[in-house]
């Protein structure tokens, strides 16, 4: 049975959010727009890093807390340049 999980990083214009998530593909909508409502679903307790470094390590830790992911560490593309969702 497949874990479908991974790590997940999101930059935005206050800067980077890492989750563990499951089912990451909800985060789109048609035509491969990014559903702000999910994101806000997905990252909206997260907390926000300052540098990408930071972020990055903080996935890191996760990973190794979870143990076993699916996906690993990716990078949602495609808000960098957004407000985060409100």
């Amino acid at each position: 049975m497949s874990a479908d999980n991974g790590i997940y990083i999101l930059e935005s214009k206050d800067g980077f959010r890492v989750t563990h998530a499951q089912a990451i593909d909800n985060l789109w909508w048609p035509g491969n727009k990014l559903n702000p409502v999910q994101l806000k679903k997905y990252f909206g307790e997260c907390k926000v890093f300052k540098s990408l470094k930071e972020a990055y390590s903080k996935a890191k830790n996760i990973k190794y807390q979870v143990g076993y992911v699916e996906y690993g560490i990716s990078f949602i593309e495609g808000w960098e340049d957004k407000d985060f969702p409100e």
